[in-house]
């Protein structure tokens, strides 16, 4: 029996932990701080997260290299697809601007292209004006008005723009305006007798429905200066500009439509004066000398298959403008004046009489006049003299060519001023009174013939004073 003897241990700190191995006999131990205790114990889960970690990396890492591959190219498959749509919306953006931008320059060449149009459409109504004794002051209200400069450029830059030296807009105004007056270049003299009634053009009252120029230009005006607002819009702009062009458009349509009833008006009365004749106006033609000298090729008017308003009221105008100066190119040829001036005394009549020197009926073919010796006698309407010397009872005697078929006779002349194939006009001195070949005293024989046959002068004499009231 053994005996163990023990034998007793010094005594450790108590700061330590102490952990003894022991193995059969031998044994070891071992003293710990509890911070290096605390740090083993905290130490091995992390070792072990470690080696898990590791081990599952080893084995996801090809999963996880694809997903995160996957995951890249759709985020930029997505980020290609944004941008492709924001390119796209862009290229939208920029082609709606280009389009904005072509119809904003549209619309300024639209408006430049009316403005030109208008003032041409202006210089037309002028001249027409003119033609009936209507001044620039009046017809001016219809002409655009020139906007302001801080407007866009639009029509207003053509406005400010000069008209060319040739072929401008009152160029092509006298393609549109009605024939030269020939009447008008007649010669008479200022000792002439009124009563010939041959000043026919119209004056500025026979325009009483036609606007001055202050009731035109307001509402254009107005919207010019609403235009020049620096806080509106350009395209609020462009529609006001648009609306005033729209406006100057309806002034010179009311303008046109004024001028035609003087013109149809005035064609009327020359119409009645030779309807009072007896005589009917569409038989009357004017001679070759009287048709203004004119010409060119034909070049059909621009124009849309319907016209536009301003179109067809200038076609009215220009058919009533045209029987008007047919009127006035006819007229000067149709004896529709009196011969003598002053007041006339007549002492025989048109028609059957006694005859003054056989006592016998005769058919006097003429109308006579009482006058002194000496007493200028005047041509009634404008011809070609045919006869001027002693024609056998008629003592001197000048015979005028009217055409058309018309002549007259002026007889018992103590002189003869013309001779023959001389061109008169109407008013012109063609001889004086007397009393030669069978006249019993100082008068004119005056006759009127139709195709060479002698007609009743009373008619012309009195569409002469009718003429010469309306005048």
């Amino acid at each position: 029996m053994s005996v163990r003897t023990h034998f007793p241990s010094a005594k450790q700190p108590d700061s330590h932990f102490f952990f003894t191995v022991a193995r059969g006999e031998r044994q070891k131990r071992f003293a710990l701080r509890p911070g290096a205790l605390y740090a083993l114990i905290g130490g091995l889960p992390l070792l072990g997260a470690v080696y898990l970690g590791a081990t599952a990396y080893l084995f996801f890492r090809d999963d996880m290299v694809a997903a995160l591959m996957a995951r890249q190219a759709r985020q930029q498959y997505a980020y290609e697809d944004r941008l492709a749509a924001m390119r796209l919306q862009l290229d939208r953006v920029t082609s709606r601007q280009l389009l904005d931008q072509d119809s904003f320059e549209g619309k300024v060449q639209h408006l430049i292209a009316r403005e030109a149009q208008l003032e041409t459409r202006t210089a037309i109504v002028a001249a027409l004006g003119d033609r009936i004794g209507i001044s620039a002051e009046t017809t001016a209200s219809v002409a655009p008005a020139t906007p302001h400069k801080s407007a866009p450029r639009t029509a207003s830059d053509s406005a400010r723009r000069s008209p060319p030296a040739t072929g401008g807009p009152e160029t092509k105004a006298n393609s549109f305006a009605p024939m030269p007056q020939p009447m008008d270049d007649l010669p008479f003299k200022p000792d002439k007798p009124r009563p010939d009634g041959f000043e026919l053009r119209g004056r500025s009252a026979d325009l009483g429905a036609l606007p001055r120029s202050g009731a035109l230009s307001p509402e254009p005006n107005r919207l010019l200066a609403e235009a020049a607002d620096a806080d509106m819009s350009t395209p609020a702009r462009i529609e006001l500009l648009a609306a005033s062009l729209d406006r100057i458009e309806r002034r010179q349509v009311e303008a046109l439509a004024a001028l035609a009833a003087p013109a149809k008006r005035k064609a009327e009365q020359l119409e009645a004066v030779i309807a009072e004749t007896g005589l009917s106006p569409s038989r009357l033609k004017p001679p070759p000398n009287a048709r203004p000298a004119i010409g060119g090729p034909f070049v059909p008017a621009p124009s849309d298959s319907k016209g536009s308003p301003f179109e067809r009221q200038l076609a009215n105008v220009q058919g009533a403008f045209v029987a008007l100066d047919r009127m006035r190119r006819v007229l000067p040829y149709v004896p529709v004046r009196k011969p003598l001036s002053g007041r006339l005394e007549l002492t025989s009549t048109f028609g059957y009489r006694s005859d003054p020197f056989l006592g016998r009926p005769a058919l006097h073919s003429g109308l006579d006049m009482r006058a002194e010796t000496g007493t200028p006698a005047r041509a009634t309407a404008s011809g070609k003299v045919v006869t001027a010397g002693w024609t056998g009872g008629y003592g001197n005697m000048v015979e005028i060519e009217h055409g058309n078929g018309l002549s007259t006779r002026y007889g018992h002349l103590s002189a003869i001023t013309v001779t023959e194939g001389q061109t008169v006009a109407a008013g012109d001195v063609i001889g004086r009174v007397g009393s030669t070949g069978r006249s019993t005293g100082p008068h004119l024989h005056y006759e009127v013939r139709i195709d060479d046959e002698a007609t009743d002068p009373s008619r012309f004499v009195k569409a002469a004073r009718l003429l010469a009231t309306r005048d």
